[in-house]
């Protein structure tokens, strides 16, 4: 089985120091490329070396919906530019109204923007969308069937939106979330999810996977520990996808065919020629 990590984010400093460990472990279960987003302009030069010393790590540059008041009054020009320089994607980006009081019109703008990059350069999007579906189709709506596909990240919305997400070219990104004995809009959504819609993620560092005692064990020596939250890493995938099998009813081996070669489908420009 190969596999392909759709949203991480591996410039982060929780995990950085151990960045030549994490490639390692993540090749050494088959995880052949890793997509890190960077959130702001401050790790958008990390984000692209990255990609540059690691062929495994395929870059997307954007502005994350909590970090743009963190934006600099040039952050057009400057988000631009690095998607011209590298071979990248857009993201990550999009809307969250988690919070009320959060400038809700501000973050339509900025991911308005992201959008008319993504589709003006032909370059595939990773969406993060909370509290803020529908205003998210209306986006969409506006802008049109996106050119190249895109995904939103962690799907936490509901299984009937699915197939409108997936009528503007947007695949359906799931992470650890779907390991949740308690997620049942996930697993729901999962079910609802095309075939040749569905791809798969860690979200490295966040959303560590709930696994069975026995993967515990088996992941324990490599763990990472701040106080008492415990980081995930893209060697975790595999593990995501066993479960993420039994919710969507397949067989591990076609359900991992499939979210590998959906995602190649989705970051195709990203791979620098190298064959899937």
């Amino acid at each position: 089985m190969k596999f392909l990590d759709s949203h991480c984010h591996l410039h982060d400093s929780r995990i950085i120091a151990d960045i030549d460990g994490l490639v390692r472990r993540a090749q050494s279960v088959n995880v052949r490329y890793m997509v890190s987003c960077a959130t702001m302009e401050d790790n958008f030069e990390l984000t692209g070396h990255l990609s540059q010393q690691y062929p495994s790590i395929l870059p997307c540059f954007g502005i994350h919906p909590w970090f743009i008041k963190m934006r600099s009054e040039k952050w057009k020009d400057t988000l631009e530019a690095y998607l011209l320089k590298y071979p990248s994607g857009v993201g990550e980006t999009g809307l969250d109204f988690t919070d009320k009081t959060w400038d809700r019109e501000d973050q339509i703008t900025v991911f308005e923007h992201h959008l008319r990059l993504a589709i003006e350069l032909k370059r595939p999007i990773n969406i993060h969308i909370r509290k803020a579906w529908e205003v998210c189709v209306q986006i969409l709506k506006k802008t049109g069937r996106l050119t190249v596909p895109g995904l939103i990240h962690s799907y936490s919305g509901a299984a009937d939106m699915v197939p409108v997400f997936e009528k503007y070219n947007l695949y359906i990104s799931f992470s650890g979330s779907v390991t949740n004995p308690s997620a049942k809009k996930v697993a729901a959504a999962i079910k609802k999810v095309s075939m040749d819609r569905f791809v798969l993620e860690t979200d490295t560092p966040d959303i560590f996977p709930y696994l069975s005692e026995s993967e515990n064990g088996q992941m324990s020596a490599n763990r990472y520990l701040t106080g008492n939250e415990r980081l995930n890493e893209p060697k975790n995938l595999p593990a995501i996808a066993r479960i993420a099998s039994l919710c969507k009813g397949m067989a591990e081996q076609e359900f991992a065919d499939h979210a590998y070669e959906n995602a190649c489908c989705v970051f195709q420009p990203l791979l620098k020629g190298e064959p899937a």
